[in-house]
């Protein structure tokens, strides 16, 4: 199983799928319920406007704009809230960017011909970088609450 990462590229397993949508965060969340209704995926990725029509953008800008995914668990806890229960048509007008919970690490873009292991190993650094950076904060909190007395 591991010498298929070794002779493969991003490329192949890339091949015959469809181009990412962009939703754009200013859309609604009446549209975000039935793009996540009608996507195969489990969520939708939530993504910035380009700043200049037109412009051809790199990899570096793309990943800039990425804003995070949206699933429908994150439509449902926003819809239960005291708040948009209250006024249930101004909640599905609300703007996706209100909603969607900012994770720009969720995507990385490599180029096609970037061979798959590297591509494996990248996601692994990146999600352990993520899980230090959580205990990092966890242990922060802890000696704050150990040189203040909190209990």
């Amino acid at each position: 199983m591991a010498s298929v990462f070794l002779y493969h590229v991003v490329g192949d397993l890339t091949v015959g799928k469809p181009e990412l949508v962009e939703f754009y965060e200013t859309e609604t969340v009446e549209s975000a319920i039935r793009a996540i209704g009608e996507s195969t995926e489990c969520g939708i990725p939530v993504w910035k406007r380009k700043s200049h029509v037109g412009m051809i953008e790199n990899s570096e800008i793309r990943q800039q704009r990425f804003v995070g995914i949206l699933n429908s668990l994150d439509i449902v806890a926003f819809l239960a809230s005291s708040e948009c229960l209250e006024n249930q048509d101004k909640a599905i007008k609300t703007p996706v960017s209100q909603v969607v919970v900012p994770n720009t690490w969720l995507l990385k873009q490599v180029d096609p011909a970037t061979r798959a292991v590297i591509m494996v190993m990248l996601t692994l650094l990146s999600l352990f970088c993520h899980l230090a950076n959580v205990m990092l904060v966890v242990f922060v909190i802890a000696d704050v609450e150990l040189l203040f007395g909190a209990s």
